[in-house]
């Protein structure tokens, strides 16, 4: 009854929601200003790697898409309020990820150029973080445009996600990465693709299943992971053993922090900015020592550090200062200041770094929206924890 009230309250009346907070809104919950970086930055983002179709293309991969990046756009897309882009983005995927391609609502993960030169779906399997994404995009969309064809498609990807991208065991519910990760009785899993808050919306949306469990099972999951590390570190993989449900490292490549991993910090960051959650700060204030430290010792992050906390690479990564960026900030706001100072060193524009690389300017993106607490369309979801 609060929740509704609260929402009704909002919707007749921001100025009350201002003098009680400080904070502007329009007419839903978002902040009237976008940043201007990132407003500059989308812009160049959609003119630079979107086609006018909506197929988002990775440059730096040969000219490939994937659901990965279809669903960053999406979410950036409502996230900016930018209904044209967000719907091209989606009708491309779905056309071509989904449509004759596969049973289920999921999305094939990789399309590009065959040997024989046709464009085409290169591999039917299923990204879990990319269909999460996509949903908590379509959700999104229909706060904001209220258009039931938006709720309807969210529905029937999470109905599938549950059924063929999550998995019971010991029992607890874990997400999978995609469907075709598990050997035997092991299964491949990615801690970065744990999404907490989604979970939380998701639940609102779609009450045949339990999401919650979903929430438990990932801080499970990342709590584990850093006791096994010797720097308390998530890693790009880890593996699930569905009999005993033993959670282990795999070998040194797979158990490295780098280009994955380093997106848990900004999911659990996004966690504890919504909805205010305990257990994202302690995480946080663990999983983050070993960084501090490093940044304390040198003024600069690795790209690909080993499980024990050893750089394995003399260059670092603007995408991942991009994903640390808002875990900081709320751990440690003097270390955020220095990376923060660091990326808009690398900003021109419109572009962070590397102006080829479509995973930079959306990690960037997505860390320095975070960092300014600045959530745009995603601002309603912060209501659902009230």
């Amino acid at each position: 009854m609060w929740d509704a009230s609260f929402r009704l309250l909002l919707g007749l009346c921001p100025a009350f929601f201002f003098c009680c907070t400080g904070k502007t809104l329009t007419s839903g919950t978002e902040p009237l200003t976008t940043p201007p970086v990132l407003a500059e930055s989308w812009k160049v983002y959609v003119q630079k790697f979107i086609q006018e179709d909506g197929r988002v293309i990775d440059h730096k991969g040969g000219g490939i898409s994937t659901s990965e990046g279809q669903a960053y756009a999406m979410l950036r897309a409502v996230w900016m309020r930018d209904r044209e882009v967000f719907d091209k983005t989606f009708d491309w995927a779905r056309n071509n990820l989904n449509s004759a391609i596969r049973r289920d609502r999921l999305w094939a993960w990789k399309w590009g150029r065959n040997e024989q030169g046709r464009w085409m779906v290169l591999d039917k399997a299923f990204a879990s973080d990319a269909d999460q994404d996509a949903a908590l995009a379509l959700i999104a969309a229909w706060e904001v445009w209220q258009d039931a064809r938006y709720l309807n498609h969210a529905r029937a990807m999470l109905a599938d996600l549950w059924s063929e991208g999550t998995m019971v065991v010991n029992h607890r519910r874990y997400l999978l990465a995609g469907d075709t990760l598990c050997e035997g009785s092991n299964c491949r899993l990615n801690p970065s693709y744990c999404a907490p808050y989604a979970y939380r919306v998701f639940a609102r949306y779609d009450k045949e299943r339990n999401w919650s469990e979903l929430v438990e099972s990932s801080y499970t999951l990342l709590e584990e992971v850093s006791r096994l590390s010797p720097a308390h570190l998530p890693t790009d993989w880890i593996w699930l053993n569905r009999t005993s449900g033993r959670i282990s490292l795999g070998h040194d490549r797979e158990s490295r922090f780098s280009y994955d991993a380093f997106r848990t910090f900004w999911r659990v960051a996004l966690d504890l900015e919504l909805f205010d959650e305990p257990r994202a700060r302690r995480y946080l204030e663990t999983s983050l020592k070993w960084l501090e430290a490093e940044w304390n010792r040198h003024h600069r992050l690795p790209a690909v550090m080993s499980k024990e906390g050893r750089p394995l690479a003399d260059y670092e990564s603007p995408e991942m200062l991009g994903g640390l960026l808002p875990a900081m900030r709320a751990m440690r706001p003097k270390i955020a200041g220095a990376m923060r100072q660091r990326l808009d060193g690398y900003y021109q524009g419109g572009i962070w770094f590397d102006a080829e690389s479509y995973y930079i300017q959306n990690w960037v993106w997505f860390g320095i929206a975070l960092d300014d607490r600045w959530l745009g369309a995603l601002e309603r979801f912060r209501l659902f924890g009230r």
